[in-house]
């Protein structure tokens, strides 16, 4: 929307300058055929409110300028549409001229408006009389001025149809450069879609491998941890349970000893390293456990 918004504008400053000159030009043709000073007050204040136009449009008030462009064209077209030869002269080829700029520069409701009013006044002036008494017919325009108009506003068409031409071949050249730049784009965007999806086979590779080697760790602690429970259970019962039995016959001893008061130094000392050894049983079987 904003590239169209932007197109309309700039034809629309094409038609303003191309309004200003043939204003200028139709000015001095009026003049030149003893227009009545009205008419030529009028083709002065157009110019007025071309520079009124040219103003809102630098100040961003787009919808403001169209509508003060199209509506004192029509009006001007209603007061001098005598002066100008009525049916016979340039003022209905220039309305339907002007439509055709309103519908290229203009869109949504403003544009609804200004070929309501533009269709308004053709149709008054083609089936009624209401609007002739706004301007008094000029005996000076003759064939020869009606000739001069309808070139000035063939140069006008010509003028705009080749600039439309040219902007529309500069917009395509845009499009096909655009064009080019997407294709450009799409193709680096499916090699490096090609690059990731590579990248996530081998992802996909790893990841399998790494889920082998892990389930093989697994593998390889569970049978570590059968391993450990099972030096448990030869810990607990075919060397503690020798080692609990020597533990015992020593206290016998020792009773005995007590009893005879007899001393062995020797069996104090086997009895301690046989306690130290308990212990450190009794902690491996803690940590395996």
């Amino acid at each position: 929307m904003e590239i169209i918004q932007r197109f309309e504008t700039k034809v629309f400053r094409y038609g303003i300058i191309i309004g200003i000159i043939f204003r200028v030009i139709r000015l001095v043709h009026e003049f030149l055929i003893d227009s009545p000073p009205s008419v030529l007050l009028l083709g002065g204040f157009n110019l007025l409110l071309f520079g009124v136009v040219i103003f809102l449009l630098n100040r961003k008030h787009f919808q403001i300028a169209y509508i003060i462009f199209f509506l004192q064209i029509l009006i001007t077209s209603i007061f001098t549409w005598n002066n100008a030869g009525g049916w016979n002269g340039s003022i209905p080829y220039i309305l339907f001229l002007v439509m055709s700029g309103a519908v290229i520069t203009s869109h949504g409701l403003l544009q609804i408006f200004i070929l309501l009013a533009y269709g308004t006044v053709i149709f008054l002036f083609s089936f009624t009389t209401v609007l002739n008494s706004f301007s008094a017919i000029n005996p000076n325009y003759s064939l020869l001025s009606r000739e001069f108009d309808f070139l000035i506003n063939t140069a006008v068409l010509i003028s705009l149809t080749f600039y439309l031409k040219e902007n529309f071949l500069s917009y395509r050249e845009s499009v096909e450069l655009t064009n080019e730049r997407l294709k450009d784009s799409s193709e680096k965007l499916m090699d490096q879609t090609q690059q990731l999806f590579q990248q996530q086979v081998e992802l996909n590779i790893l990841r399998s491998n790494l889920e082998t080697i892990i389930t093989g760790k697994i593998n390889e602690s569970q049978n570590k941890a059968e391993i450990l429970k099972e030096y448990s259970f030869v810990n607990s019962h075919h060397v503690r349970a020798p080692l609990a039995r020597v533990l015992g016959l020593i206290d016998l001893i020792e009773f005995e000893n007590q009893r005879n008061n007899f001393s062995s130094d020797a069996l104090h000392k086997i009895k301690k390293d046989a306690e130290e050894l308990d212990v450190i049983l009794k902690k491996i079987n803690t940590v395996i456990s």
